[in-house]
């Protein structure tokens, strides 16, 4: 049987997370090193991961993929930010001109990152 991809969507590792682990008595060993990995690196819940990725796009115009990005890596200075986004071309003027906005961003993720500690 040919499979056909329909949709695309970038997902967090929390969103993987929370859908491998509705699955889990029925993964292969590659899933289950995945959901593993999934564990061990997501930083918030997948609800708040959705809120944070729609947060970044809607207020900084970021591409859903760009927004995931920040969140599987939650940048907590502006270094780790500018790191994470550099291998964006269109965001090159972005980061060079914009510390205002670099900063905001970097509060959203503090601000997340708090409220999953206070759970």
């Amino acid at each position: 049987m040919v499979r056909k991809i329909i949709s695309q969507t970038p997902l967090s590792l929390p969103e993987v997370k929370e859908i491998l682990e509705e699955r889990e008595a029925k993964l292969n060993s590659i899933q289950l090193r995945v959901l593993e990995y999934t564990r061990k690196f997501s930083k918030v819940s997948a609800d708040k991961a959705r809120e944070m990725i729609n947060e970044l796009m809607d207020k900084f115009n970021l591409t859903r993929e760009e927004a995931v990005q920040i969140v599987n890596i939650c940048p907590t200075t502006i270094e780790e930010l500018r790191s994470v986004l550099s291998g964006y071309k269109r965001l090159v003027s972005f980061l060079l001109f914009s510390e205002e906005k670099l900063n905001e961003i970097v509060e959203v993720v503090k601000k997340y990152l708090l409220q999953e500690k206070v759970k």
